[in-house]
């Protein structure tokens, strides 16, 4: 009797799955993608200014974290989870100076800072290039309402914006961390302190790959 029933409840199943994929094309509006295509990198057009950024411009949480709830002490952010997914929505708000600060004082003392005027991060030498690799790949645009929208306190008008996946690669085959890439969402800002900047926005470190952020961002752009 158990038998029959499961072999009925999957045929059901199976007849639902096929008849979401034929009527897929002749839908004009679907609600959520079963499968959202990557951009592929000669599909992606990239502007003169993100051509020329380098590394350091897209900071990331690093392993340990130090950094990062350093500077999230500095500006007395309570909810320290939410900041290190959403950092833009924090800008304008409780982080109001956007120069590098001190932090990991007592421990090196070490000027930081999650947005990077573009003069100095282009400039900037890459660290630990001896023990690791560390590379960045623009993976898709992002439309600039959509980046204003994770920057709503900011007070400037979001110039550009692509979804970035940054990673250092151990050379030696060591560990370095179950993930050793971040992808976020990156936008390109004037602001009046420092000058034309990169402000990573929303970060994706908990999701399996790049597909998982093109369907955040296919739905922002949908529902937002």
């Amino acid at each position: 009797m158990f038998s029959f029933l499961y072999n009925k409840l999957y045929k059901k199943i199976i007849i639902v799955l096929l008849a979401l994929f034929i009527l897929l094309p002749y839908t004009d509006e679907v609600p959520y993608p079963l499968i959202l295509d990557v951009p592929k990198s000669d599909e992606i057009k990239i502007t003169e200014e993100w051509k020329n950024l380098k590394y350091p411009c897209f900071k990331v949480e690093t392993l340990s974290g130090n950094w990062l709830s350093d500077y999230s002490r500095y500006f007395s952010i309570s909810d320290y989870e939410n900041f290190r997914l959403n950092p833009g929505l924090y800008f304008g708000e409780e982080i109001k100076d956007f120069k590098e600060k001190k932090v990991l004082i007592g421990y090196g003392e070490e000027m930081y800072s999650l947005i990077q005027p573009i003069d100095r991060c282009v400039k900037q030498e890459i660290q630990r290039q001896d023990t690791h690799e560390s590379k960045f790949y623009i993976l898709g645009e992002v439309k600039p309402n959509i980046c204003q929208l994770h920057a709503p306190h900011i007070q400037s008008k979001c110039q550009s914006s692509y979804v970035v996946q940054s990673c250092s690669f151990s050379k030696t085959g060591s560990m370095t961390g179950i993930n050793p890439c971040t992808i976020g969402i990156f936008g390109m800002f004037d602001l009046k302190e420092v000058g034309l900047s990169i402000v990573p926005l929303k970060y994706f470190q908990f999701f399996e790959n790049e597909n998982d952020a093109f369907n955040y961002v296919w739905f922002e752009e949908k529902f937002s």
